[in-house]
């Protein structure tokens, strides 16, 4: 091999390593097949942070949420997240982001908001919910939460039991989640270990697995607990027991 065809072998090599440590992170949606899930979580909220979440920024979240220098209003997103996309989110009827000014739960139409954190390095975000139901659902990338206020019933191990204040959950990858908030309302710092840049990621709905036979019958599972320890139904027919969807 001449010189020459060293010398552009080691750039080429330099270029490729560069190209992906940029990249490591991201997994664009039209990228991500389509995988078989699990149907709950074989892990239970615990009091200490899981190993699998360890993160220095959400430590430093936790830490001032814990110490009382922030609050679901004051906390602020870092320069990952643009200046125009740092508000008070929530979905419409049909599944569409829109703007809740007055940064309450209550006047969404789902009974639920959430903040965009951070993007990059890690995604990060908080979310505040009164008595609401949730859409079970699953993406490639494993989840942490802890509960920053309230209570929730989340599947975990087979069966819902309760996310309470102070907890901490791991959801891994591919695998459905599900949280159902009642009474005492259940607000959550949430973020996604190790993976960056929110638009890369795809979110699989049970409208999305259809003639995907396996992965149906994880989704009636989730609905099949969803009776037995809740009696509720599935998702999008129970507005006499929440007042919303």
């Amino acid at each position: 091999m001449t010189k020459r065809s060293l010398v552009a072998l080691f750039v080429a090599a330099v270029s490729c390593a560069a190209s992906a440590q940029e990249y490591a992170h991201e997994q664009f949606a039209y990228q991500e097949p389509l995988y078989v899930p699990r149907w709950s979580t074989p892990y239970l909220p615990q009091d200490t942070m899981p190993e699998a979440c360890r993160n220095p920024e959400v430590e430093a979240y936790i830490r001032d949420w814990e110490a009382g220098r922030i609050d679901f209003r004051t906390i602020r997103a870092n320069n990952s997240i643009s200046k125009d996309q740092q508000f008070c989110k929530s979905l419409d009827d049909k599944g569409n982001i829109l703007e809740v000014k007055s940064c309450r739960y209550e006047d969404s139409p789902v009974g639920y908001i959430w903040k965009d954190l951070a993007d990059a390095p890690v995604v990060i975000g908080i979310t505040d919910g009164g008595m609401s139901d949730h859409e079970p659902h699953y993406h490639s990338q494993p989840e942490c939460y802890y509960a920053v206020k309230g209570e929730g019933m989340t599947l975990a191990d087979g069966r819902f039991v309760p996310l309470k204040k102070g907890q901490y959950f791991y959801i891994p990858g591919n695998t459905i989640h599900n949280t159902p908030i009642y009474e005492k309302g259940l607000g959550v710092l949430y973020w996604y270990p190790k993976n960056a840049h929110f638009n890369g990621f795809q979110y699989h709905w049970r409208r999305d697995v259809k003639y995907l036979t396996p992965a149906e019958e994880a989704f009636d599972k989730v609905d099949e607990v969803r009776r037995r320890d809740l009696n509720i139904g599935p998702y999008g027919t129970n507005q006499t027991v929440f007042g919303k969807k």
